[in-house]
């Protein structure tokens, strides 16, 4: 009776543990008011323990890092604009120079806010601006989507996990009324940029003089674009954006390739382009012709690596080629079928015999011998909740657009669960494999987030204990 008696308290016990624990963790993920500084501790240990085993990891001596949410094949940061600021989220577009926000989103009555004039070299910098008393632009996006609106400039201000704030004074913007937009949707469904679909705005991290990382005088960012595949809050999902000395790379495995530019075309060097060789699947170099990635001599083409494009988007005759040693992998003794189904976009599909999707790596060869690795699960789509037998590669086929001279991009879902940095002062890109949800930098980043599962964990560490108590007790 007495072991019955203590079992069943016990458990009572474990259950209001867990009951508590986890109502702290989502009060905090709904409210942010609770701290439990012990939890905090115990994360602090996990976090440089995680630091010490890590492939490639962050050495944050100065710098600044600011917190980047992923939602929906997207990545935004919060800015706040204006005296006093208000802070508003935009989409962050490595492929683009120019930071422009909805109009109706900025701050009203800021002192610091002003008009970009005719004269400025924000506008002359900016293709297809036009001037009679201020500034005018008219921004084009890949896929023939148009923002237009006038130039500003205002006080930026950014703000670190930690609390830490930098103000930028003068930064150069533009203002649009016409943002009510759609994916740019190209040929056959390919989506190029989601960065104007319901957003406030984006901010541009191209190689540009109106891009935020050259406005605020930084010659080197990074990010970690954490996967989409654990559970997570509402499917979102949490990465730091690097500045100055924070974002640089170490440790073992870390490569580099090349930047290039278009000498045919300048206009379009706020683009980073990169020096693409060639392409593997498994271990099979897939046939495609030499020259298929480079820029032309009219200055079409070329490969390009963008945070604001969701999937990796190859010419027609390279697509083609990934398809047919697909083919040949997945023969009849495979079990995979392939299907006349076309999901967003992905025309390439099979029926799997296992509800999942192969383990099959992907290869992208870059100059100076750099090897861009891309690992099973981040090579197919599933559709589980629709039809669990179907995958298909998460490579978009750039079909008609390739006769256009459009550049093929990496896309940000290949880019997961990679720290890379680009470094424009030595146009360089480097990149190493980094479990980006463990990355040093993110807890800190979030800290209500960290303390959320840190207690979870707490739960989860304590009901074990308590529960090999209750077996052993029961064994006796």
């Amino acid at each position: 009776m007495a072991y019955k008696n203590v079992v069943t308290m016990l458990a009572v016990n474990l259950f209001m543990c867990c009951f508590c624990t986890l109502f702290l963790a989502e009060a905090m993920r709904a409210n942010h008011h609770f701290r439990s500084d012990s939890a905090f501790t115990r994360l602090k240990r996990m976090e440089a323990s995680i630091k010490a085993q890590s492939t490639g990891r962050l050495e944050t001596l100065v710098g600044m890092g600011v917190p980047v949410v992923g939602e929906d094949r997207a990545y935004f940061m919060t800015i706040g604009m204006g005296t006093p600021p208000i802070n508003i989220r935009s989409q962050v577009d490595t492929s683009s120079d120019l930071i422009w926000f909805d109009c109706t989103a900025l701050p009203a009555g800021s002192s610091t806010f002003k008009s970009v004039p005719c004269p400025s070299s924000f506008c002359s910098d900016l293709p297809n601006s036009t001037c009679s008393t201020n500034c005018q632009f008219s921004h084009n996006y890949t896929g023939g989507r148009n923002i237009s609106g006038e130039l500003f400039s205002e006080t930026f201000t950014m703000t670190n996990g930690s609390g830490a704030v930098h103000s930028f004074g003068g930064v150069a913007f533009g203002c649009s009324h016409d943002t009510q937009g759609q994916s740019e949707v190209g040929a056959n469904g390919v989506v190029w940029n989601n960065g104007l679909v319901g957003r406030n705005g984006v901010v541009g991290l191209g190689r540009g003089k109106l891009s935020l990382i050259s406005q605020i005088g930084e010659s080197k960012f990074s990010y970690c674009l954490a996967d989409d595949y654990a559970e997570d809050y509402d499917d979102i999902t949490y990465t730091p954006l690097l500045f100055g000395s924070a974002e640089e790379l170490s440790g073992t495995g870390v490569q580099s390739t090349m930047m290039i530019k278009n000498s045919a075309r300048p206009e379009l060097n706020n683009y980073y382009y990169l020096s693409m060789e060639g392409i593997s699947v498994g271990n099979i170099s897939v046939n495609i012709p030499q020259g298929t990635f480079d820029i032309q001599a009219n200055g079409s083409g070329g490969f390009i690596i963008d945070s604001a494009t969701p999937y990796t988007v190859l010419p027609h005759g390279a697509f083609t080629a990934v398809a047919s040693v697909l083919d040949s992998l997945f023969d009849s003794a495979s079990g995979f079928r392939r299907i006349n189904n076309s999901r967003d976009g992905f025309s390439l599909c099979y029926q799997s015999p296992y509800a999942l999707a192969p383990y099959l790596n992907m290869t992208f060869h870059m100059g100076r011998g750099a090897d861009f690795v891309i690992e099973g699960r981040q090579n197919f789509i599933t559709y589980t909740d629709v039809d669990p037998s179907v995958v298909c590669l998460a490579v978009l086929d750039m079909g008609d657009a390739s006769v256009e001279g459009v550049p093929a991009v990496f896309g940000n879902f290949q880019q997961q669960n990679y720290h890379i940095l680009y470094d424009n002062g030595n146009e360089t890109l480097s990149f190493v494999t980094t479990n980006c949800r463990r990355l040093v930098n993110g807890p800190s980043l979030y800290p209500e987030y960290s303390q959320s599962k840190a207690l979870t964990l707490g739960c989860h560490g304590l009901s074990l204990a308590v529960l090999s108590i209750v077996i052993s007790l029961l064994i006796d």
